[in-house]
């Protein structure tokens, strides 16, 4: 018999009790017996049979090293607290495949369950939810109930890609999860980006409009574009907190050198109490690179350049439409005026540098990082904040 309900879960173990250790008052350790799963007003399961199937949740999609982000080690570490406290924390929600139970909403609130575990909170048993449905409806859940923490757009792009294979349409995936037909469609673009630049988007180096927008314009080069401008403004960023520091240091041995220090005894040295040692530090967060920081790395077009290049071309047009064709090439046939024009166009252009289009207005940058932040806040499952 297929193990693949709480229910027969239950019917398989029954009788049957897991041992485990368990910390007591005084920090002693002893072994206990106790029932795996019972079930009561809802199902409880012990927290050791919970699961994590690795490549089902969509959260932290390319991300180096995602649980052990200072944010999701806050996030896990509040969860922890919660249950160490007593306190109510939603159900877990679990999917039983093959007699494993799998988690299929709450992996930050079973960690912080484990956690919660090794600093000696008697937990036997756990609230969980029990989730049904074919793969299909399992992913519907990744979009719409995640631990009280929004996905990111780089993440329910992955969850999009998903459904597109199933052949859902984009109108079908916007009306499934309540968002706009453009919004899925602009989304699934950051799955062609090179994984590098996935990475990135991920690790927070850039937001996912800058990423696009980038690779629109320069291809694959758009990897070392951004890490350039990321490398750059981390350097900036880093001789900026140095010279705070030196003028810190400055004034602290300023203000030493002018005040009188007292002779140390020999009693005082050996009775002082030992330094505590610092924390480990915490790994620089790279800097966010924002279109301002990509914009300096060369010089643009004034507007008074585009407005002349962009007459100019008015200009040639009756000449570019009666483009003839004599064997391999094409011939235009050009006035000494027209002539003429070709070379201002030339001069303004390599006197200004750089290339713009004189459609494309520049970008809000606040307004795009705003859009990326808010993107995965909204329609978020209040059941589980």
């Amino acid at each position: 018999m297929a193990i693949d309900s709480l229910s027969k879960y239950r019917a398989a173990v029954d009788g049957v009790k897991n041992k485990a250790k368990v910390t007591g008052s005084k920090g002693e350790e002893h072994e206990v017996e106790r029932l795996p799963i019972r079930r009561g007003d809802g199902w409880k399961v012990d927290p050791l049979l919970l699961l994590e199937e690795e490549g089902y949740n969509a959260r932290g999609a390319f991300a180096v090293d995602y649980w052990n982000r200072p944010d999701v080690i806050a996030h896990i570490r509040g969860f922890a607290e919660s249950y160490k406290a007593g306190r109510s924390v939603p159900p877990i929600t679990v999917e039983v495949r093959d007699g494993d139970i799998y988690v299929r909403d709450g992996a930050h609130r079973r960690r912080g369950l484990l956690l919660a575990l090794q600093e000696g909170a008697q937990i036997e048993l756990v609230e969980v939810v029990e989730s049904k449905g074919d793969e299909v409806e399992q992913a519907k859940l990744v979009l719409t109930a995640n631990d009280g923490r929004p996905l990111t757009r780089l993440e329910r792009a992955v969850q999009y890609g998903k459904f597109q294979k199933w052949g859902w349409t984009i109108g079908a995936i916007a009306k499934e999860f309540n968002r706009t037909h453009e919004h899925v469609r602009s989304t699934l673009p950051l799955l062609d980006l090179p994984f590098e630049l996935k990475q990135m988007i991920a690790e927070d180096v850039c937001s996912a409009s800058l990423a696009l927008d980038v690779y629109d314009q320069h291809g694959t080069k758009a990897v070392e574009i951004i890490k350039n401008a990321a490398n750059q403004k981390g350097d900036q960023s880093q001789a900026e907190e140095d010279k705070v520091l030196e003028l810190a240091l400055g004034g602290l041995t300023e203000g030493l050198g002018n005040s009188e220090q007292a002779p140390s005894s020999d009693v005082d040295s050996q009775s002082s109490e030992p330094e505590t040692p610092a924390a480990p530090a915490q790994p620089p967060r790279k800097p966010r690179v924002t279109s301002k920081d990509l914009n300096k790395a060369g010089p643009k077009i004034s507007k008074k350049t585009v407005h002349f290049v962009h007459k100019s071309f008015e200009t040639l047009q009756k000449s570019i439409d009666n483009i003839s064709r004599e064997n391999d090439y094409f011939v235009m046939k050009l006035s000494a005026d027209e002539v003429e024009l070709l070379k201002q166009m030339k001069s303004q252009l390599a006197a200004s540098g750089g290339s713009v289009d004189p459609q494309q207005p520049e970008k809000n940058t606040a307004q795009t990082d705003m859009v990326d932040q808010l993107d995965g806040q909204n329609q978020v499952d209040a059941s589980a904040q």
